[in-house]
């Protein structure tokens, strides 16, 4: 079982985005109601309660990605889902004055094959919205959790210590990266794309 994620790094897109970017994923294999139950869960994040699940509809969870993207900070947390007992905690947030909206999918208690399924579906909605992707990064065993990911992607602010299984940004930001220049990537503009060393 792993505690694994991706991070997906968007910049601002046109016409009507937040559905736009919970349709691409939906239509990449994600369901966002649980096939069981047909219920949508969002998932509390405080200051009262942290981690419950509370049943909303389809628009009300759009329309709270929606204020997400529009501020200027804040998340918003809910599930998609891989079947009716397997769920893939998603959270969507901007960081404070910025112009990026960073999708996280937590890949806790999968295993491989249900990682792959959950890499594959944000690949495929990624790909839908390639020219406003920033950058990603997968790491299935979590073990990079700690690094300063948005530093590192968005603007290059941050440096890392440790490899993820795939990382990619922006090339201006890569050329930004000393710790990078000795490492083969794959270029897929507008991201070049490095794989974590053998």
């Amino acid at each position: 079982m792993s505690d694994g994620f991706v991070h997906w790094y968007e910049g601002d897109s046109n016409s009507d985005p937040a559905e736009s970017l919970v349709g691409a994923l939906e239509e990449a294999g994600l369901s966002l109601g649980n096939p069981s139950t047909g219920l949508i869960s969002s998932i509390t994040n405080g200051p009262d309660l942290w981690g419950e699940q509370v049943h909303t509809e389809r628009d009300e969870l759009v329309r709270s990605v929606a204020a997400v993207r529009l501020s200027g900070g804040g998340e918003v947390n809910f599930q998609f889902w891989l079947d009716g007992e397997t769920d893939v905690f998603t959270r969507v947030r901007r960081p404070a004055g910025g112009v990026v909206t960073v999708v996280e999918f937590g890949l806790d208690g999968m295993d491989g094959a249900q990682q792959t399924q959950v890499v594959e579906a944000v690949r495929v909605a990624m790909g839908q919205r390639w020219a406003a992707c920033l950058g990603f990064v997968i790491d299935r065993s979590g073990a990079t959790e700690e690094e300063d990911w948005d530093g590192i992607v968005v603007d290059a602010s941050a440096r890392f210590t440790s490899w993820p299984d795939t990382l990619a940004m922006r090339a201006e930001i890569a050329a930004a990266h000393a710790e990078l220049s000795t490492f083969p990537a794959r270029q897929d503009p507008p991201l070049v794309v490095f794989e974590r060393p053998v």
